[in-house]
């Protein structure tokens, strides 16, 4: 927690000033939990080093268009799944702030959802990749989840605005 100890202060905004006369004015700093990014982040690293030894293991055997082609799928798909634990972070936040989750940006979130649905239909239609439509298909889950409790939050929010007018 951060203190900060203020006495007749003047802040000059454009033509208005505004004097502030506080005592122990404290700002109270939000805790940081990084806990689930450090294990998602080494989950990655522990993923993608498996996936480059499968892929030298590929290349040195000789067959070097086969190997790149494989390399590229597995990194996609491995970053791609591996995606969805990155949503976690941000659906806890969400669900934590008192202020109506007003950090979330559901303008972008809805723009990433829409993303995951159109290359869903893109695997299915095009590609007739069910596996990378089902990898997207959790990808699109999590962006739903974010908007969801998003929603949810800024809904009880505005309740409690209402109510205490």
């Amino acid at each position: 927690m951060a203190r900060n100890s203020l006495t007749n202060s003047n802040m000059i905004f454009g033509e208005y000033t505004v004097i502030a006369s506080t005592n122990n004015l404290s700002v109270h700093m939000p805790e940081r939990h990084a806990g689930i990014g450090w294990v998602s982040s080494i989950l990655a690293l522990a993923l993608s080093a498996i996936a480059l030894g499968i892929g030298a293991k590929m290349y040195l055997s000789g067959n070097d268009s086969e190997w790149l082609r494989s390399t590229v799928f597995g990194a996609f798909m491995l970053v791609n799944s591996l995606r969805i634990l990155a949503y976690v972070p941000q659906m806890l936040t969400a669900a934590k702030d008192v202020n109506g989750a007003s950090g979330i940006s559901c303008s972008t979130w809805a723009l990433f959802l829409v993303s995951h649905l159109t290359t869903i239909i893109y695997a299915i239609v095009c590609l007739k990749d069910f596996v990378t439509a089902l990898i997207f298909s959790g990808n699109a889950l999590a962006c739903l989840a974010v908007i969801t409790i998003t929603f949810i939050k800024r809904r009880r929010y505005a309740a409690c605005l209402v109510q205490r007018i």
